[in-house]
């Protein structure tokens, strides 16, 4: 069994020391978005709230919009991470609809933010853009999970591409039922609506 060294120990310090201030700088960022809107809300701003100079806010996030993504792009590693960890005896659809349960975390967890994210991302031209680009990042991650598992290139393609667009129409409409609505129940719905259509 390999030893731990001590810098081996700091080094995960560092890393989760980093990963916490990220978190609190996008948390504090999110507030502000959300009082004032994210066009009205500067990177001096989220910086200051955050007890951070503008630079430093620079060395967490390359950007605002950052701030809303960038622990959405960590999701997507988990989701990645979901699919891989599933039998590999499972097809690959089978697999990827029990991982998906991994996006609905945040929204049973955190529902008001949840919503109040989505509201942000639909309600804001800039973070809409950014968006595809995160759904692309996902997509990306998926395809190379499911390759791992020797689905072919296409058909993982496709797969991922309709698993993502899945959970986009269970964001819509949970945001437009409200938290009445069951996202768990509305993922199997939606799953269960392209399993039996195709």
């Amino acid at each position: 069994m390999p030893s731990v060294t001590l810098r081996d120990m700091t080094e995960g310090l560092r890393a989760r020391a980093r990963l916490a201030m990220r978190t609190e700088i996008a948390e504090t960022a999110f507030a502000l978005f959300c009082q004032r809107g994210f066009e009205q809300t500067t990177v001096d701003e989220i910086a200051e709230a955050a007890g951070l100079s503008r630079r430093s806010f620079f060395r967490y996030f390359p950007s605002k919009e950052d701030t809303v993504f960038g622990l959405l792009y960590d999701l997507g590693e988990e989701l990645a991470a979901a699919v891989s960890a599933r039998p590999a005896s499972e097809p690959p659809w089978t697999a990827l609809r029990a991982a998906c349960s991994v996006l609905l975390t945040p929204m049973l967890h955190r529902t008001d933010d949840a919503m109040a994210l989505m509201r942000l991302i639909n309600d804001t031209p800039s973070l809409r853009a950014r968006h595809q680009d995160k759904q692309d990042r996902w997509r990306g991650l998926l395809i190379h999970a499911l390759t791992a598992r020797s689905v072919p290139p296409l058909q993982a393609d496709v797969l991922a591409s309709s698993a993502l667009a899945i959970f986009d129409v269970v964001c819509r409409q949970w945001l437009a039922v409200g938290p009445t609505a069951e996202p768990a129940k509305l993922m199997d719905e939606v799953f269960d609506l392209l399993t039996t259509t195709t």
